[in-house]
């Protein structure tokens, strides 16, 4: 609730109090040769409705020898005159402009009589503070796949009544840039939070800029343009707007809002012809009304593209007769397109059959399948087949990945690793400390006393995009290869000291290839990844409880290179033990 800033003054009464005659016309006993005016009382409270925002004052004057007040609220209305009943307190309210934040107003209060009394006056100098009226609930979030959205202003999905946040999200957004009041508030069970931009009448406006324009056509990286712009808008009309005008790209749009409903406007970016953002400014919309605090709230501000297509296939085990059957399991695909790896076969079918060239050799081809989407963008997938026998399963070799020394010696622990170093990286040359302080589990999956494993510390931090903080973060990179398009399962335990979602993580992935560069790495789509949250103490906290085993499933690319990829985002101490990889059954 806001308050005067100066409190209200009580004036000392000035001369005897005089008991009011019976003269109907004249406030005290007739003979009067001057009016008395005593006191001045200014109070702010709730106005008619119930709606206390700090604007609604009251003013209260009590003097002796009136028959009338005439009350200048001093902020350009016109003065309002009150009569003097006699015997009751006279007042006078008033509803300042909820245009400014704050503003001072000097309050003058002139007591008049009609027995030819000279007037007096009396003044008072207020400062008044007006607070909106905050949102109560949000609109729901969108559902969109996470990878195909670039959030500017969004806390993400929700998901079994939790916000998940978007990984791809502009950090170069001021909020505060343009002249409207910004406030920000958290509504809902799940804490949405909401901005609220007010004052949008006569020429204020709100503005979000980026100190780095959004380049359209590499939203999600080289050659991953965005297809839509999004935004939400809310408003109550009583204390709000009901046009909206939003100008971005050097384009505008005019967007009616209904009372107390979220609208969403959505904007075709290329039929637009928008490939460039610089700002974007929100404002009264031509021929819109601004009432009261001429509040706007506004959620879920994003671009995003019609999600790709998602290619994938199987095929038949045994190739040893040159015929092999395909079977699509693309998503999201609206057209296929086969390569058949052998320089002439191809097909547009999405289940084809095809046979290769029956010359009695085992021969491995390269297929390639190349689906479209709804807006005829292609993505493609290659997988090998090998026809004249089939190729086995490789189960590799993680190297250290019990992160235990040979023989207890402990000059092990650089040949651990130099097990997990990347080539190059803008981090530590060290991959992670080793640590005392490993899993109760050994790597044969026997519950014991803790082992080694490797640790990280808040210093060795990754930034919560995983990109490295110079000098400092750590990465766990081993290079390995696979099978070629088999099922595997990605196994390791970690544990958190403290902490947990959204302030502390261990983040693991296979990595669809082989990377020298953690930067690289970083920026990949990996075949699976993980953030484990689950903070329960070291993993020998708890009777050896505090750590939590994953097992992720993934599928081997076309030619079997993938990489493990580990990194915390931490301020405490984070662990890792028992790293594996084996086929799934």
């Amino acid at each position: 609730m806001n308050i005067f800033k100066k409190g209200i003054l009580a004036l000392l009464a000035l001369g005897l109090v005089i008991s009011c005659g019976d003269d109907d016309s004249l406030t005290g006993p007739p003979g009067l040769s001057k009016i008395t005016f005593s006191t001045l009382e200014v109070t702010v409270g709730p106005d008619k409705n119930g709606l206390e925002d700090g604007t609604y004052v009251t003013v209260k004057p009590t003097a002796i020898g009136v028959t009338s007040y005439l009350v200048d609220f001093g902020d350009g209305s016109a003065p309002v005159t009150v009569e003097e009943p006699g015997g009751t307190a006279v007042t006078a309210s008033h509803d300042y402009s909820n245009e400014a934040q704050e503003a001072t107003y000097t309050i003058t209060v002139t007591a008049q009589s009609n027995r030819g009394l000279a007037s007096v006056t009396k003044t008072e100098v207020i400062t008044v503070e007006h607070e909106v009226t905050s949102i109560s609930s949000a609109s729901d979030s969108p559902i969109i796949m996470d990878e195909n959205t670039y959030a500017i202003f969004s806390d993400g999905m929700e998901i079994d009544g939790a916000l998940v946040a978007y990984s791809n999200n502009a950090s170069n957004a001021n909020f505060e840039a343009g002249d409207a009041e910004y406030n920000e508030v958290a509504v809902g069970d799940i804490n949405n939070n909401v901005i609220q931009y007010s004052r949008l009448n006569g020429t204020n406006m709100a503005t979000i800029s980026f100190s780095t324009p959004i380049t359209i056509a590499d939203v999600f990286g080289s050659s991953g343009s965005a297809d839509y712009f999004y935004i939400d808008l809310h408003s109550i009309h009583e204390i709000g707007v009901d046009m909206v005008k939003i100008s971005l790209g050097g384009k505008t749009f005019e967007q009616a809002l209904d009372n107390n409903v979220w609208t969403g406007l959505e904007i075709d970016l290329a039929a637009e012809g928008i490939a460039q953002i610089d700002d974007i400014t929100l404002e009264l919309g031509t021929g819109g009304t601004a009432s009261n605090e001429a509040t706007l709230n506004v959620d879920n501000i994003f671009l995003y593209r019609e999600p790709l297509s998602v290619p994938d296939f199987t095929f038949d085990d045994d190739a040893s007769d040159y015929d092999v059957t395909f079977t699509n399991a693309s998503e999201l695909a609206t057209s296929y397109s086969w390569d058949f790896g052998d320089g002439t076969g191809s097909s547009t079918e999405e289940n084809p059959t095809y046979s290769y060239t029956d010359d009695g050799l085992e021969k491995t081809y390269m297929v390639t399948l190349t689906t479209t989407n709804f807006l005829n963008k292609t993505t493609s997938i290659t997988k090998e087949v090998t026809v004249g026998g089939p190729a086995g399963p490789i189960n590799p070799d993680i190297l250290k990945g019990d992160f235990e020394r040979e023989g207890g010696l402990s000059s092990d622990d650089t040949n651990i690793r130099n097990a997990w170093k990347i080539a190059t990286t803008t981090g530590s040359s060290n991959p992670f400390g080793t640590s005392s302080d490993g899993s109760c589990i050994d790597y044969e999956g026997t519950l014991g006393s803790k082992t080694r494993g490797a640790k990280w510390s808040g210093s060795q931090s990754a930034n919560p995009d995983g990109t490295a903080v110079p000098g400092n973060t750590r990465y766990a990179y081993q290079a390995v290869t696979l099978s070629p398009n088999t099922d595997y399962i990605f196994e390791y335990e970690y544990a958190i000291k403290t902490g947990g979602a959204e302030t502390n993580s261990i983040v693991a992935s296979i990595l669809n290839g082989h990377f020298s560069d953690s930067a690289d790495a970083v920026a990949s789509n990996a075949l699976v990844k993980h953030v484990g949250t689950e903070a329960k103490g070291k993993f020998s906290d708890n009777s050896c409880s505090g750590g939590t085993t994953m097992k992720l499933q993934f599928r081997s690319n076309a030619v079997g290179e993938v990489a493990i990829f580990i990194y915390a985002v931490t301020d405490v101490d984070a662990y890792v033990d028992n790293v594996k990889v084996y086929p799934a059954e």
